[in-house]
């Protein structure tokens, strides 16, 4: 019978901190809300696996191989919220203590850079909150189900009248066409009660949308609230973990509609509406005891796309005097690009799925469209199924057609570095994987005894 435990740790950056999200350096002048890394930990008495849960854009591959390293025999499946507003948990970029001092301005001086202490520090709380989630492990009934928020997320790729495709092509756009490419709007959910009671321990969350709606100072933005409006219901002090779903190609901005859809109140808005809907699946679905926790990897090695040597030169000049112009950020993105793709040309990510019972998770690194998501679930054999993404931040991994020179486009498919087949190969991978595992049967309702008689209050009453 499996086993569950809880803990979260706080992650907040400090007064100036860098970050990320953006092109620019911007310092945190601001907290609107604390972060926090956030754990659920498993066990079937042989197997161990912990879901984490961070409140960052991403971390780096090397933090990522670092915390693993630090919880051996504990299977890891880590994703990050993705929010714009949260600290800066890319690894050191490679030679930057040796490199010229053009490369050392822009990537210290106008990029937001590695922090060593904050690093170190969202480390150390990661592992802390898996250790103490175990510390917590107790006997559980497991409750799954799927809810669906509607009219709330939108592809942010639009087809204009030309053919082509735009990334926020600008709202109210007259060349705007509709969106090109769908959405996934199902939020998993997955309860964790008190062995034979009602009362719930915790809960993890899966859903796809960009985190980048308050912009106004630090902030888990609206996945954040979502948890916290569980809670209000459930109780302040039950876990709470949330695995971003596959969202690099969706936001809560429709492009199509004029209505206002950035800041504060709207992070609040989808928050509660995704929370608002976990709450109603927590409260109608069967609980009950599970027995299998399975995880499967493989490693998969990336195809990188490498700009022309004639444009790598042009950029390398384009450097050397800054200018605030498109063309010095892209000439800024080549040369980074290349240093990156030198210092590690072929790299490796982990590719993993995790059984729960009835419940399948696939994981990959990378920033995927919303389709791949989709097709995953459709070729699963499993009564739920979620995508988990950026367990350390990647690349975009856009669909085929947005490569496509005429009827392709928007800024996913040009900034990325990934092969344009790599979502194909990577989401054949994790099926492969869910194809050698057999799910377990949900919880079911308690069951009464049938009855051949109504109930004996329906008699016939005589009346004039």
């Amino acid at each position: 019978m499996l086993q569950a435990g809880f803990y979260e740790c706080d992650i907040t950056p400090h007064y100036l901190a860098d970050t990320p999200g953006g092109f620019h350096k911007v310092q945190n002048k601001k907290i609107c809300d604390p972060l926090k890394v956030r754990a659920i930990a498993l066990s079937d008495g042989t197997e161990k696996a912990v879901l984490i849960g961070m409140d960052s854009l991403g971390c780096g591959p090397r933090f990522l191989r670092k915390l693993k390293d630090s919880l051996p025999g504990i299977h890891v499946i880590n994703s990050a919220s993705h929010t714009h507003k949260g600290g800066f948990l890319r690894d050191k970029f490679p030679g930057i203590d040796e490199a010229d001092p053009i490369i050392r301005r822009i990537v210290l001086e106008e990029k937001s850079c590695h922090d060593p202490v904050y690093y170190e520090t969202c480390l150390r709380q990661t592992i802390t909150a898996v250790m103490f989630a175990f510390d917590n492990l107790q006997d559980v009934d497991f409750s799954f189900g799927c809810g669906k928020v509607e009219n709330l997320i939108f592809n942010r790729r639009i087809r204009m009248k030309d053919g082509t495709v735009k990334t926020h092509a600008g709202k109210g756009n007259p060349e705007s066409v509709g969106y090109a490419g769908p959405v996934d709007d199902q939020l998993g959910v997955m309860g964790v009660w008190k062995k034979d009671s009602d009362e719930l321990l915790g809960f993890v969350l899966n859903f796809s949308c960009h985190a980048c709606i308050n912009l106004e100072g630090i902030s888990a933005d609206f996945p954040g609230i979502a948890l916290q409006t569980v809670r209000a219901v459930f109780g302040e002090k039950i876990g709470a973990v949330y695995i971003n779903g596959a969202s690099g190609d969706v936001t809560q901005i429709d492009n199509m509609s004029l209505k206002k859809d950035v800041g504060r109140p709207i992070a609040t808005k989808l928050g509660r509406a995704v929370g608002a809907e976990a709450v109603k699946v927590l409260a109608t679905s069967d609980k009950g005891p599970v027995q299998t926790l399975k995880y499967l990897s493989d490693t998969y090695h990336y195809k990188l796309r490498k700009d022309p040597p004639e444009a790598v030169r042009e950029a390398y000049e384009k450097i050397k005097v800054y200018e605030k112009s498109p063309e010095y950020l892209n000439a800024c993105t080549v040369v980074m690009s290349d240093i990156v793709m030198k210092a590690n040309p072929s790299p490796e990510g982990e590719i993993a799925v995790l059984q729960i019972g009835p419940l399948l998770i696939g994981s990959t690194p990378n920033e995927m469209f919303a389709q791949y998501a989709l097709d995953f679930k459709a070729q699963s054999k499993f009564p739920y199924t979620w995508f988990s993404q950026l367990s350390y931040i990647n690349y975009y991994v856009p669909t085929l057609d947005a490569f496509d020179p005429v009827t392709g486009g928007g800024y996913e498919a040009s900034t990325t570095n990934c092969a344009p087949e790599t979502g194909n190969e990577v989401n054949a991978i994790l099926c492969g994987l869910s194809q050698k595992l057999e799910p377990e049967a949900p919880p079911e309702p308690e069951m009464v005894e049938p009855v051949t008689e109504a109930w004996d209050f329906n008699f016939k009453r005589k009346r004039k």
